[in-house]
């Protein structure tokens, strides 16, 4: 933690604030790289329009960031008024006149911007030994005071004959708001809440002379405010530029000045992070951007990734020692690309959140050179910057890559949000960019699609920027710079009704469920099994069966109206007193069709009566045949209703008059019924017509001798002297009288 002994500046033993100094005019080193950046940098013109030409200059490279950054800004400004430094040199012919070579005007065009800005007067030169003193660059500035009237006359006729009130009227409108927000736009710090709090930070600047401001609007030079967007950023204006970077909290990095629409991007994706979950950064950002993500992460004991394949070596050198002063140690540098990692590394198993920081065109920013140094953007953007227009073709290069970062992004199916970030207003790379990617994102079935997770934040806190319910936009202003930021999570389709088994087949999918639901069984295997079986017991047991000749076998089923009208036409014929042999040949044709369906039902038969179940014996409907009750023929319900029995019976109707007043004792426990209602046609059209009622009782006798399932009686009346009660109903069973001879009811049924 800190303490109040932490002054920004101690005078006195307190802790106050200097004023604003002035600002130092570039050293030669700056001027030099700056002139070298300018060559590389403007624009070709036609030949008739080029009032200069400029001959190469090697680019010098500096290890010093404050010279590097001084000299880009002050290459991207002369970019700017390229055309009007052009025609003040060749209007006043100090090329010429000064003997100016071709090599050296690069180095005449940044001079003269910034002679021109400090209004013609001389620059206050350093002590000697502070810096480095470079010849040519002396002597140019000489030569710019010797001809200063003349230029100075220039430029006043360039504003005359372009209606110019002031140099900056020479820029376009947005332009010019651009150059002018950025003179005034306030500074903003992060705290490194892994050695701090906000609440103790403001305590601190509260000591050191400086007030609280809820509106950011009434910033002044001894003030700051709290991010109203942003819970872990404080505010501070534009003067305080100087003692804030020099005082002990930004040198400790407790502060970390950082532009606003970074620190959004971070602020979105905390309310999504997971509790021991890995967060990704990736594309094009800063050491403070992924020391800023690492402290939010650790709040939830996550850890960063962060691919170092994408970056050139000095950037993750400078990312290595940026973590090691902060102390912060949940960052892991891969070195792999991010587009060649997939979802079976073992380094992306716990990969919930990744942020997509893609290169844009940084048109949302009023000055893009801090940005752009700070994140080693691309340079070769700044002559489009510098007239407020992007090339097509540059948008086109950027929204391919930033399609193909955030599709593979989108990609992993264990990530569960994707932040896209950038500072662009162009609609090609914001919000026409996340839907087309969205349309073509293929999704696993069994996964939750991306959809624009919003509104991001409230919309009574933006302090007058603008929501959205689907993506944010943060237009630059005189407070900040413009934004613009998409949340992607995974989330159902608001439209469609998911179904209860579309949930728990993705709960069992997940193995949420523990095997809970069975997996459903496959009825289609087990029926094939089955049927071999009864077909192998069929094929053992069907010569046992055709040896015993009186058992009763179950009737084969009936499949249609053809086979009764068949039957029927049998039984009348018996009655008529048909030739047997005639009458066997049309049965033995019935039987050869039949012949697998009584293999069936023999087994089915002899299965039955093995086990001797009294609930096999109550049912009426054959065990091979479950839809179809058997039916008894017309002819013989008839014959068997009426009250004097015609003397030429069929062995079906004798045997059935036989069985109905034939009293049976009751069944032993356990077993099953002798005489089961499936009755073989077959077997009962082999016997001879006009079988004697003696020769019925014997073979009832000796079959229920060999199935042992019903005792035998004496004394049973003969068929041909009993009537049987009228029949109600055709297809139900017969009522049974009781026998005189015994209290017990036979119920066989027929």
């Amino acid at each position: 933690m800190l303490s109040s002994d932490v002054n920004m500046c101690t005078v006195n033993d307190g802790v106050v604030f200097y004023p604003v100094q002035a600002v130092c005019p570039p050293s030669d080193q700056v001027f030099l790289q700056a002139a070298a950046i300018f060559q590389q940098l403007c624009r070709e013109k036609p030949e008739p329009h080029e009032l200069l030409q400029y001959e190469n200059r090697l680019p010098l490279n500096s290890d010093d960031k404050a010279t590097q950054k001084q000299a880009y800004q002050l290459a991207f400004n002369t970019l700017k008024y390229q055309d009007l430094l052009e025609a003040v040199i060749f209007d006043s012919f100090f090329h010429k006149s000064q003997n100016i070579y071709s090599d050296l005007l690069p180095l005449a065009m940044v001079m003269l911007y910034d002679f021109q800005d400090r209004r013609f007067l001389l620059r206050r030169h350093p002590a000697e030994g502070e810096q480095e003193v470079v010849a040519e660059v002396r002597d140019l500035e000489k030569c710019l005071q010797r001809w200063k009237v003349k230029l100075a006359a220039s430029l006043a006729r360039f504003r005359v004959k372009h209606g110019l009130r002031s140099v900056s009227r020479f820029l376009s409108d947005s332009l010019r708001t651009k150059e002018h927000r950025a003179k005034s736009l306030p500074y903003y710090a992060w705290v490194n809440t892994l050695n701090s709090s906000l609440d103790e930070i403001c305590k601190i600047l509260q000591s050191a002379n400086l007030s609280e401001v809820k509106n950011m609007a009434d910033l002044t030079g001894s003030t700051f405010s709290k991010d109203p967007l942003c819970p872990d950023t404080l505010i501070f204006s534009r003067s305080l530029c100087k003692p804030l970077q020099s005082s002990a909290l930004t040198t400790t990095h407790v502060l970390n000045i950082q532009d606003r629409s970074v620190c959004l991007a971070v602020s979105v994706s905390q309310p999504v992070l997971f509790d021991r979950g890995d967060v990704l950064v990736a594309g094009s950002f800063s050491a403070l951007t992924v020391a800023h993500v690492a402290v939010a992460a650790a709040a939830r004991s996550g850890r960063v990734l962060v691919c170092g394949a994408d970056h050139i070596p000095v950037q993750t050198e400078e990312m290595k020692n940026l973590l090691s002063q902060m102390g912060i140690k949940n960052v892991k540098v891969l070195p792999a690309a991010f587009c060649s990692l997939n979802e079976w590394d073992v380094t992306v198993q716990r990969l919930k959140v990744i942020i997509v920081l893609p290169q844009c065109s940084s048109s949302a920013l009023n000055d893009p050179v801090t940005t752009m140094h700070s994140e080693h953007g691309d340079w070769n953007l700044l002559p489009d910057l510098s007239h407020d227009s992007i090339s097509k073709s540059k948008i086109f290069s950027l929204t391919t890559q930033q399609a193909r970062l955030l599709a593979h992004a989108l990609s992993f199916p264990k990530v569960q949000t994707v932040v896209y970030c950038t500072r662009s207003v162009c609609p090609e790379e914001n919000e026409q960019l996340v839907r087309r990617v969205l349309e073509k994102t293929h999704t696993h079935p069994k996964l939750l699609p991306f959809r624009v997770n919003g509104p991001i934040f409230p919309d009574d806190s933006a302090s007058g920027d603008e929501t959205d319910s689907r993506f944010f936009r943060l237009h630059p202003s005189q407070f900040t710079n413009g934004c613009f930021i998409a949340r992607l999570s995974r989330q159902p389709d608001p439209t469609k009704v998911e179904s209860v088994q579309d949930v728990l087949a993705r709960a069992a999918a997940k193995g949420l469920l523990g095997g809970i639901i069975p997996e459903p069984s496959k009825p289609a295997k087990k029926s094939k099994r089955k049927k071999k079986r009864v077909a192998s017991s069929t094929s053992q047991e069907e010569p046992e069966a055709a040896e015993i000749s009186d058992r009763v076998d179950p009737a084969p089923p009936l499949e249609d109206e053809e086979e009764e009208e068949e039957e029927t036409e049998g039984e009348e014929n018996v009655a008529e007193g048909m030739d047997s042999k005639t009458k066997s040949e049309k049965k033995k044709k019935r039987k050869s069709k039949r012949n697998k369906k009584q293999s069936r039902g023999d087994a089915a038969s002899l299965k039955n009566q093995a086990k001797g179940q009294k609930k096999k014996a109550k049912r009426k409907v054959n065990p091979s045949q479950h839809s179809k009750p058997r039916r008894i023929p017309r002819l013989t319900l008839t014959l068997m209703s009426a009250e004097k029995p015609s003397r030429h019976l069929s062995p079906i109707t004798a045997l059935a008059h036989k069985i109905s007043g034939k009293p049976v004792r009751k069944l032993e426990e356990g077993s099953a019924p002798v005489l089961e209602k499936h009755l073989s046609h077959a077997q009962m059209t082999s016997e001879r017509e006009n079988i004697q009622p003696e020769e019925e009782e014997r073979s009832l006798e000796k079959q229920r001798s060999r199935s042992g399932n019903v005792r035998k009686t004496q004394g049973a009346p003969t068929a041909a002297g009993h009537i049987l009660p009228p029949i109600s109903s055709p297809s139900g069973s017969v009522t049974q009288p009781q026998s005189p001879t015994s209290s017990h009811q036979s119920g066989v049924p027929i």
